[in-house]
C-alpha cells in the first residue's frame, strides 16, 4: 500500500444557503479531515541582497477520491502547508490504484 502516512486536509467551508441581516451569504466553517497519504520532502534556500528565503515543501500523494483542491491547506507532521497550483489526478489502472498528486509548500523568511 502506497499510503502509509496520514495528513490532515484543511477544507474550506461552503455556502449554507442562509443570509445574514445585511444580505451576505453565510459561509460554513472549514473542516479538518484525516487522510492516508504518502509524501516526499524537498527544500530550497535562496539568498538575495535584502533577505534569505527558505521554501520547505513536499510532493503529496493521496487516494484518488481525496477532496483536495487549490484552495485547501494540508497539515503534515503538525505543520501547515499551502497547496501550490492545481492538484493532478491520476486514474487507476490494472496494477496501481488512482491517486492525487499535489505540491505543497511553506514559505518562511
Amino acid at each position: 500500500m502506497l499510503f502509509t502516512e496520514t495528513v490532515v486536509l484543511k477544507l474550506p467551508g461552503g455556502p449554507t444557503g442562509e443570509y445574514d441581516d445585511l444580505g451576505n451569504e453565510i459561509i460554513a466553517p472549514g473542516t479538518d479531515e484525516v487522510w492516508p497519504a504518502w509524501y516526499e520532502i524537498g527544500s530550497s534556500t535562496e539568498s538575495t541582497d535584502a533577505r534569505e528565503q527558505q521554501v520547505w515543501g513536499y510532493t503529496l500523494y493521496l487516494p484518488h477520491d481525496a477532496p483536495l483542491d487549490a484552495a485547501s491547506a494540508v497539515t503534515i507532521e503538525g505543520v501547515d502547508y499551502e497547496v501550490i497550483g492545481e492538484p493532478g489526478r491520476q486514474p487507476g489502472g490494472f496494477i496501481v490504484d488512482g491517486y492525487v498528486r499535489a505540491a505543497v509548500q511553506k514559505v518562511t523568511g
